[in-house]
């Protein structure tokens, strides 16, 4: 794919497009998944926070690896660079499913109680899964 051929206000739509479309998927996988038994707050803060997290790991997506694939893809990145851009690009996707945005003033709540809705909901499946292979288990040394 050469970047000339692609116009320049092309890429800008495409990226935005990407952030946009994560977003969208983690709010309709919030709304979906998460029940109120996982909540300790109301939802609103829960989809929220999804839209938070959401837009902000589409934005990385969107914005910096992407590019950067097309750029490598087109020989653009010298190759020294080309690790530690996605040694940069890993730390960063690392440091937001840690919690990065949970200590921000303003947005930390809302991406606090969707990780906490998200903590109980896997804590959940965990033990229902958990509770299954216990009783294969049990039924199989039987």
């Amino acid at each position: 794919m050469n970047a000339a051929a692609i116009p320049e206000g092309i890429m800008l739509g495409v990226e935005a497009g990407i952030a946009l479309a994560i977003m969208l998927v983690m709010i309709l996988f919030a709304a979906l998944a998460i029940r109120p038994q996982h909540r300790d707050c109301a939802r609103w803060h829960v989809l929220v926070g999804a839209g938070i997290q959401g837009l902000v790991y589409g934005a990385i997506v969107g914005f910096f690896i992407m590019p950067l694939r097309f750029a490598l893809i087109e020989g653009a990145v010298p190759a020294g660079l080309t690790g530690p851009s996605f040694a940069i690009a890993v730390v960063v996707m690392i440091a937001l499913r840690r919690g990065l945005f949970s200590h921000l003033p303003f947005l930390g709540p809302q991406v606090r109680a969707y990780r906490r809705a998200m903590l109980r909901r896997t804590i959940e499946t965990s033990e229902r899964q958990l509770s299954k292979l216990t009783a294969e288990a049990a039924g199989g040394a039987a």
